[in-house]
């Protein structure tokens, strides 16, 4: 049985606790509060059983929310490394990026992309300065067709030479 109940509401996610304990560590996590729990985190919690959504759960359940609440699949795809990694990433205010405690202290800042994903060097730049500019790291997620994760740390300089 899992160990909360989920619903989605106009696009947020509402949880009904059956195990105290459990829902408490998401609190204190900052996941879940007043009742209201991250989309991503409920994608995880999804395909690790311990929520359920209208009685379901696993992988299905998890593609069919991700459509519902415009997640794309490579974001979760590193949410979801990154919680295994015993990282507890959130969600950025920038598209596509995740904030997340590094080992050393930092906060750091994860931009995901795909492979073969047209992006423009000129955004990316203009994505690391507005990180480093809020002094935390900025780290690319390259993220390749078979679904393998590569972290790179970026940095921009003002100029060469």
């Amino acid at each position: 049985m899992a160990r909360a109940a989920a619903r989605l509401m106009g696009g947020r996610v509402f949880v009904d606790c059956r195990d105290r304990e459990f829902c408490e560590a998401l609190e204190k996590q900052g996941y879940l509060e007043g009742g209201e729990l991250e989309a991503l985190e409920l994608l995880y919690q999804l395909s690790q059983e311990e929520v359920e959504l209208e009685g379901r759960s696993g992988w299905e359940t998890l593609l069919g929310v991700m459509k519902e609440l415009s997640i794309r699949f490579s974001v979760f795809l590193v949410y979801l490394d990154l919680r295994k990694r015993g990282r507890w990433p959130r969600r950025s205010v920038r598209k596509d990026s995740l904030v997340v405690r590094l080992p050393s202290g930092k906060v750091g800042e994860v931009l995901v992309l795909e492979e073969g994903e047209g992006r423009k060097l000129e955004d990316v730049i203009e994505w690391v300065r507005a990180v480093q500019a809020m002094e935390r790291v900025p780290l690319l997620a390259v993220v390749d067709k078979a679904g393998v994760i590569s972290y790179y740390e970026a940095r921009a300089l003002k100029k060469l030479g």
